[in-house]
This record gives structure tokens, sequence and C-alpha cells, in this order.
């Protein structure tokens, strides 16, 4: 069991105890009290073992109980604090603020051991009590409600302790987690947006907030919050930074992925590679940003093959940059045969047709026809543009 913070059962002093019991007992307590406090436990035990067994005087006995529990305590043995206190209660001798601060031991000594039917008895039973402090009461019923997964009964116990609370943060991780298990969303939100204000530096509240927001299919919150905690440097810019794109073209906000990408690439927050330079280029073409598309075709390793220079070469006819789509398309090695071997004859067989060159059109026409993989698109082309091949 975890080490408890209890206090010491002290009902009384033993001078103020002279008048209850007799002369050897309370030399027997005396004795039993100093062997403990040089923790000599056994030899304490044995005096006052009889005391508890022989004595008729019950406050001879809670005398002795009360020294007996402080040893367990001292001990961390918390059953056998646990068990003692219960003698003692059994005795009907305590004064209501005694007894009052016995239960508050018990119910957290109960907590401790999980235990959460004794804890929320005996923390019930002293909620109203003029003798103590009503703060560590709501804790206990609150921690005891939560961790018996009660957590709709553990929720306005836990507000109860945030208002008194000094450190509040734990106390609103254990309120949002509350919402969360019942599936509270908006009041778990409400929660979290308070939290992320209050500690803005602790990454995983603004990370949870961000996922909350996309539960409760709430998408412009969510990126609004994603960006915020991104731009701000509330998350780690490295490690989040592939997600942002990610949500960013999910959001069809292909311009602002792909300075993103463009940005994070270049710092090295994500690896130069085939797979990101593939989303890189299709961020620029489906924001319409062709000059950074052809600046990147242009200068990548990764664009040395027939895809790009076919897609850098489709670009340049969209903006009818003629003589440079058919100057890629030459320069670069295509496998012989291929599909797209086949399509890049029919591009510059087009691109001689927009050059209005209609002999250089039709052979490039033939060739793309001899190709399988373009035989009929190429003749279907060679008869929209007038052309016998």
């Amino acid at each position: 069991m975890k080490k408890l913070l209890l206090c010491f059962l002290l009902i009384s002093t033993l001078l103020n105890a002279k008048s209850t019991i007799s002369q050897k007992v309370f030399k027997q307590l005396q004795e039993a009290q100093k062997l403990s406090e040089k923790k000599l436990f056994k030899e304490a035990f044995l005096l006052l073992e009889p005391i508890i067994k022989t004595s008729h005087n019950n406050y001879e006995k809670m005398y002795a109980y009360q020294n007996l529990a402080n040893i367990y305590i001292t001990k961390e043995e918390y059953k056998k604090v646990a068990t003692t206190y219960l003698n003692i209660i059994e005795l009907a001798v305590l004064k209501e603020k005694n007894l009052d601060q016995l239960k508050k031991n018990l119910s957290q000594i109960y907590l401790g051991d999980a235990l959460y039917k004794k804890s929320l008895k005996y923390s019930f039973e002293i909620i109203n009590s003029k003798h103590l402090k009503k703060l560590p009461i709501n804790k206990n019923i609150a921690m005891a409600y939560y961790y018996d997964e009660k957590y709709k009964k553990s929720i306005p116990f836990i507000k109860n302790v945030i208002k008194e609370e000094k450190r509040k943060e734990s106390w609103y991780r254990m309120l949002y987690s509350s919402y969360v298990q019942i599936k509270d969303y908006k009041a778990a939100i409400s929660v979290l947006e308070h939290m992320t204000l209050a500690y803005s530096k602790k990454e995983s509240y603004w990370l949870q907030l961000i996922s909350l927001y996309q539960i409760n299919k709430q998408d412009k919150k969510s990126l609004a919050t994603l960006e915020l905690a991104y731009n701000k440097k509330y998350i780690n810019q490295k490690k989040h930074s592939f997600y942002l794109v990610s949500v960013l073209l999910q959001n069809e906000l292909y311009h602002k992925a792909s300075l993103l990408m463009q940005e994070t690439m270049k710092k090295g927050f994500v690896e130069k590679n085939k797979k990101n330079f593939d989303l890189l280029i299709a961020s620029y073409l489906n924001a319409k940003n062709y000059k950074s598309a052809i600046k990147a075709l242009n200068t990548s390793p990764f664009a040395h093959n027939s895809k790009y220079q076919l897609m850098l070469a489709n670009i340049y006819y969209n903006k009818e940059n003629y003589k440079t789509a058919i100057k890629v398309l030459k320069h670069y090695k295509f496998k012989k045969g291929s599909a797209k071997d086949g399509q890049r004859y029919s591009l510059i067989a087009l691109c001689f047709h927009e050059l209005h060159d209609k002999k250089a059109s039709k052979n490039y026409l033939i060739k793309a026809a001899s190709n399988k993989y373009q035989k009929k698109r190429a003749q279907y082309l060679a008869k929209s543009l007038g052309i016998k091949i």
C-alpha cells in the first residue's frame, strides 16, 4: 500500500488521563510511549498487550490502543491501524472531535487499500463535522468514487476540491477524465479549454483537446486549435508537423499544407524521401501553385522518373509553354514500349498541334499508335485533330 499521511491519534495526553486510569496502568502506558519513541516496538507491545486483554477500564484500553495504533502508523502497517481504530470505536468513550479524526484516518486507510465503500462510509459520517476541514474529506470522497469507477458521483466532489485547492491541475485532470468516462464530451471539452489556457505549456492537454473536438465533430475548432498550438510551439513542431499537414489536406487547405510541408522538409522535421515529395507535389498541384511545382520537379532528385517528367510536361502544356514541354519529354529517356513512353508521344503530338506543326504532330501520333498502351487514345486524338495515321 502507498504510504499514507495519517495523523497520530492524540486523544489526550497521559497527564490528563491520570484521573481515568489506575496508577499502575498509567506507568505502563508512559513506559510504552517512551519505548515507542525509541522505536523499541516489541518491548512497547509487551507492555500494551496485557492492558488490552485484561483491563476492565475502557479508558485504559483506549489509551493502550492509541499507543498501539501510533506504532502501526510508524511501521506503515495500515491494516492493523484500521483494526485498532475499530476497536477504539467499539469502546464508545471517544469525544466527538477525536472520533471524527479517527474516522478521517480510517477513510484514508480504506481508500489506500482500495476498499472504497468502507472509505466512503466513514467519509460521509464526518462530512458535516464541526471539528474537521471539509477539503480533505471532499478529496477522499472524490478519489473513492473515481477509483471505484463511479465517475458521475465523483464529479461534484472533484468540483468542490477545485474550489478550495490551490494546486488544482491534477484535480482538473481527474474532472476531465470523469467526463470522458461518462462520454460527456461537451463538458470534457470545457474543462480542457480551461486547462490549455491555465497550463498552456502542457502539450498533452492541447492534443487531447484537438482529439476531443474531432470526436465531437467540431473539425474547424480542432484544426484551429492544432494550428494555434503548433504556431505558438505549445506542441512539439518536429513531432507534429506532418500531422498538421495531413489535417490541412483533409480540410482541402492545399496552399497552407504545401507551404507547411515545404517548411518542414527544409527544417528537417520530416525526411526528404519519395513519399514526402509525392505529398508535396500533390499539395502544390491541388493548390494550383504551378510555379512551386515546376521548381520542385526541375530540381528534386525524386523527380527524375517518367511519372514526374510527364507531370512536368503536362504542367507546361497546360500553361501553353509547348516548346518547353516538348523539350522535357524528348530529354528524358523513357522505357521503350512502356505506357508512359506512349503517353509522352501523345503529349508531344498535342504540343506540335498547338504549334501548328501538323507534320510533326502526325509523326508522333503514329509513334503513339504503335504503343500498345496508347493505340486507342492515339487513334482517337488523330480523329479529333483531323489527322490520318
